[in-house]
């Protein structure tokens, strides 16, 4: 069993200006067991799928793994509803005892409901025979895309369970791996301008394009020979990837020298680039934006290269997550670890067994004892809020921006019979004082939505050690709690320049730090 800690897909997703990152779409992120070299199969793997298998695999999972035990009478007639809906024909009847299909009237035919409604399998059961005969009598169905009909018994399915849980399809679960694990691909990242030409926007270090003398700014026009001008992104990232060490031939136009280049290349392993170090003075700003299995390496790396650049004089790091969406459950807690010696990370709680546990750290993997700004805002969540509740809860770093996003859950990823995957929350995190941000939230000890201006912050400071301590002391938060407490730093979606100045600030005036790290630190975060 594969589990992960996920991004927050389309629920918090920015508009995204028609950008995307070869080799590593930006989608979600997880764990899999999948070779790179084995991702470009799934269309023909998945092409004449059985829909039987998938819902009955799907089933199977939810009632073993789900944080909360389902009713699986309810939704079997939401997943069988969801997928019948193409043919305005079949209805379904349902009764304490029986699930009868019609079809203009006329029964296609009748089973009897199995008696424990948290019985995944049997409950599975039941409703693959009854799919199987409505596709047998619909010529609607028959002719429906597999996928489709897929995609929308698991949407009905999904939509049921929580707001986290959700289905990928074979391509978007493709690209969720790409993301998570990297794979074969050429290191560049392209959007598609107001004028509808795909240019490439980034290149990442060291990749086969950089390599290969590809430049910012160049507009793709083929790959091997293939015209692509008026292809869609997902269609150039799909000819870019491949296997690790295969050839790809990429013509571009070059508008500083007004002419066509065919550039050849081997596709490498491309692992997203989720970290990006800038020096500031004396300070070293870090953007971390998601959590793949890179990214506690580059953070490291990178404070070692500002540790080298500015010397002894660093004065402290500031780690910016805002709008970070989340990412691998083992890197949210090794990037902690850099920061905080022995005692708790986090906990997680759930129905199974195995998603009950406490993570520690230990002292053989921490960095030195620098000061740590956290930058946060409505965009942050996932493994974001794990490392941000964790440094503020241990003393470790001061939280600056608004309240983040509140996914305080953890999934595990499915994978499908389809090639698809089924996104299924299993766990809710608890923070080392022992509080849960789901829903609710990470409140930042000193709120830029409430701090006018820099002079503003000692203040600040003070007025949020009330709030912060009736955050901390919920457990089981109401939704009216949760939205009067939301209220004290509304969660946004912008970046200000302003929240780094306010950092800057507070790493500079030690007994600021000092005093700022004291009041947002929970008592009880202090226990082992």
């Amino acid at each position: 069993m594969t589990v992960l800690f996920t991004s927050l897909f389309r629920s918090i997703q920015a508009p995204v200006a028609a950008s995307l990152l070869v080799g590593a779409l930006v989608a979600s992120c997880a764990t899999s067991t999948e070779s790179p070299q084995s991702q470009g199969r799934g269309a023909s793997v998945a092409a004449d799928v059985n829909i039987e298998r998938v819902v009955l695999q799907a089933y199977r999972a939810i009632g073993d793994r789900h944080l909360y035990e389902p009713n699986f009478r309810t939704l079997s007639a939401e997943t069988y509803r969801g997928l019948a809906g193409a043919d305005p024909a079949l209805s379904l009847t349902t009764s304490d005892t029986r699930f009868t299909v019609m079809r203009d009237g006329r029964e296609v035919m009748s089973r009897p409901t199995p008696g424990d409604t948290s019985d995944g399998r049997a409950w599975g059961g039941m409703l693959a025979e009854l799919l199987a005969g409505s596709i047998d009598s619909s010529t609607t169905l028959q002719e429906s895309d597999r996928q489709a009909l897929i995609r929308k018994a698991m949407a009905a399915t999904t939509k049921q369970l929580d707001r986290n849980s959700r289905y990928a399809d074979p391509e978007e679960a493709r690209d969720n791996r790409f993301q998570r694990d990297g794979g074969g691909g050429i290191g560049i990242t392209v959007e598609r301008t107001e004028d509808k030409k795909i240019m490439i926007r980034a290149l990442q270090d060291g990749s086969p394009a950089g390599k290969a003398g590809l430049e910012v700014g160049d507009q793709i026009l083929a790959i091997d020979g293939k015209p692509m001008v008026d292809s869609p992104l997902s269609d150039i990232v799909l000819n870019l990837r491949g296997t690790v060490g295969t050839p790809v031939l990429l013509t571009v136009l070059r508008p500083s020298q007004g002419r066509e280049i065919t550039v050849g290349m081997k596709r490498g392993r491309i692992v997203p680039t989720t970290v990006v170090y800038e020096r500031r003075g004396d300070l070293a700003l870090i953007a971390l934006s998601g959590f793949n299995t890179a990214t506690t390496d580059n953070l490291r790396t990178a404070i070692d290269k500002a540790r080298a650049e500015i010397g002894p004089g660093l004065a402290g790091l500031i780690l910016d997550m805002r709008g970070n969406r989340g990412g691998l459950l083992d890197q949210a807690q090794a990037v902690a670890e850099l920061f905080i010696g022995d005692g708790t990370i986090f906990s997680t709680q759930g129905r199974h067994p195995d998603s009950r546990r406490t993570y520690r750290s230990g002292t053989a993997r921490k960095v030195a004892e620098l000061p740590v700004v956290v930058l946060m805002n409505g965009g942050s969540a996932s493994a974001a809020e794990i490392v941000a509740a964790a440094l503020q809860d241990r003393g470790r770093a001061v939280v600056v921006g608004t309240t983040s996003y509140g996914k305080g859950t953890v999934q595990t990823v499915v994978r499908l019979a389809n090639e698809g995957e089924l996104i299924l929350t299993w766990s809710r995190l608890q923070a080392p004082s022992g509080y849960t941000w789901n829903e609710l939230g990470v409140l930042p000890s000193i709120c830029t939505a409430k701090a006018g201006n820099a002079s503003q912050i000692g203040t600040t400071v003070d007025a949020s050690q009330g709030s912060l301590m009736r955050w901390h002391a919920l457990r089981n938060p109401t939704p009216e709690e949760v939205t009067d407490l939301r209220k004290i730093c509304p969660p946004g979606d912008n970046s200000p320049e302003r929240d780094i100045e306010i950092a800057s600030q507070i790493l500079r005036d030690r007994s600021l730090y000092a005093h700022a790290v004291q009041m947002g630190t929970y008592q009880a975060a202090a226990r082992p």
